[in-house]
């Protein structure tokens, strides 16, 4: 019977592993230095190969057990910066936003919602805008549940909900309240997300790839309809900027919840340690950017 001696390059892969880890390895290759029957050489170098794997596996999971948790976006001021924004805001949309067109915008509000059936249509862009303010709460929605936890113990849930009604007004608040979490945030678990029953169909679904889709293909279709509005609508829009407060306001809403969005992109990427260097591109992308990130952020498991 031919004897092989195999090549075996074990002992030195294995001199960084875990020493109970690198004994067993270690003692799978010596044995499969020694000279012994094809079949078992093969069956040797296929336990030494099964035994690195292993070792590999646990010195991995030991690390990620042993890793500090991920350093939050610094906090420099949070309820500063954003406590004055929602109060500048609050004043400026009460105060000092035109509002010469009263019965234009109760109009507006009436197409807007369905309840207006003259057929007149309504500006393309402010139209597509107006829309894009219920894709920005879903997806500050996925943002801030539950890699938004707040030190302090403040649920975003309630801020989140409020949004698709107030915008930025409802959310500054939670954002001037937010302080980084002391602990690890714990991302549910798969098995959890599917055997809570009806008390876990919104994680579900804020985890879900297709309610991803569904809100990428959303700002995708209501982008494209706003750019290719036209010279002409884009010159009423601008009009209707300096003229209606709803238009305003709405339009001043928008931009707010754009510039905030990098920074809750960033806290779910490291609550998720999910690392790319597509990262901060797309968390600086205005719209777009955060909604494809909700796409390619790791899933629970």
């Amino acid at each position: 019977m031919m004897l092989l001696r195999p090549p075996c390059r074990t002992v030195e892969r294995c001199r960084d592993l875990p020493v109970h880890s690198r004994c067993v390895a270690v003692a799978f290759a010596l044995q499969c230095r020694r000279p012994q029957p094809a079949a078992s050489a093969v069956a040797c170098a296929a336990r030494v190969r099964r035994a690195a794997l292993r070792a590999v596996h646990v010195q991995a999971a030991a690390k990620r057990a042993q890793a500090p948790p991920p350093s939050p976006p610094p906090q420099a001021d949070y309820a500063l910066v954003f406590g004055a924004s929602w109060a500048g805001l609050l004043a400026y949309a009460a105060l000092w936003a035109p509002n010469q067109t009263p019965a234009r915008d109760a109009y507006f509000l009436e197409k807007l919602v369905g309840l207006g059936v003259d057929g007149l249509p309504i500006n393309a862009v402010f139209f597509a805008l107006f829309n894009l303010m219920g894709v920005w709460p879903a997806v500050y929605a996925a943002l801030l549940t539950p890699a938004g936890r707040s030190g302090r113990g403040v649920p975003a849930w309630p801020f989140a909900t409020a949004s698709f009604a107030g915008g930025a007004f409802a959310l500054l608040p939670f954002f001037a309240l937010w302080t980084p979490p002391t602990e690890r945030v714990a991302l549910p678990s798969a098995v959890e997300l599917e055997s809570g029953g009806l008390s876990t169909a919104l994680p579900r679904a804020l985890e879900s790839r297709v309610v991803a889709a569904l809100l990428l293909a959303a700002t995708a279709g209501l982008g494209l309809k706003a750019a290719t509005a036209g010279d002409a609508a884009w010159v009423e829009f601008a009009r209707l900027f300096r003229e209606s407060k709803l238009v305003h306001v709405t339009t001043i809403d928008f931009c707010t919840l754009t510039l905030c969005a990098p920074l809750w992109v960033l806290n779910d990427a490291q609550v998720r340690r999910y690392e790319s260097p597509a990262l901060l591109p797309l968390a600086l992308l205005p719209l777009l950017g955060p909604v494809l990130y909700l796409s390619l952020r790791p899933r629970a498991e």
